[in-house]
């Protein structure tokens, strides 16, 4: 299987920016918070919305119709 270019990039330009702070894990994680705050105004915390399996709130479900005419209540 090859890498999709984008990824290749991606790897390439991650690895520049290690290379340019001395491959020092501190300072890594430095670069990139400080990166983190200066774009916090342009990003969304998808953990806040219920993405990736950890729900606020159930989806409401509406009524299910059953075969013999009755239905199924909603959930919430």
């Amino acid at each position: 299987m090859t890498t999709p270019p984008i990824l290749q990039e991606v790897r390439r330009v991650r690895h520049e920016i290690s290379a340019e702070i001395g491959h020092d894990p501190a300072r890594i994680q430095e670069y990139y918070a400080a990166l983190q705050a200066s774009v916090k105004s342009r990003t969304i915390n998808l953990a806040d919305q219920g993405v990736g399996g950890r729900t606020k709130h159930r989806i409401e479900v509406a009524d299910q119709p059953l075969p013999d005419g009755s239905s199924t209540p909603a959930t919430r």
